[in-house]
């Protein structure tokens, strides 16, 4: 009996917080998607990241990809070079960081 009465609660809550949000949509006069989205922040500026010679274009724009997908969005991040790192380097690093 209880389980029954729990979820009708919840089943009315969803439904006011339900009524609340169109209410709220109807009387702000939202606009469509698509004039919210054409009135966000301008495109940034085309820029062209210093690229290691050696390294595909494609791969540039996947690590630029996945940087702005990693972001979401909130920031205006900027890949300003991309080279390749020797894995001898990184396990020199970690050896005088992480001796003991």
């Amino acid at each position: 009996m209880d389980t029954i009465l729990i979820l009708a609660g919840l089943a009315v809550l969803i439904a006011v917080v339900a009524l609340i949000a169109s209410a709220r949509r109807r009387s702000a006069g939202e606009a469509p998607a698509e004039a919210a989205v054409a009135q966000s922040a301008p495109a940034p500026e085309a820029f062209a990241p210093a690229v290691e010679p050696g390294i595909d274009p494609s791969v540039a724009a996947a690590i630029a990809a996945a940087i702005a997908a990693f972001d979401g969005g909130s920031k205006a991040l900027v890949v300003r070079s991309i080279r390749r790192a020797s894995g001898w380097t990184r396990a020199a690093r970690a050896e005088q960081v992480y001796r003991f």
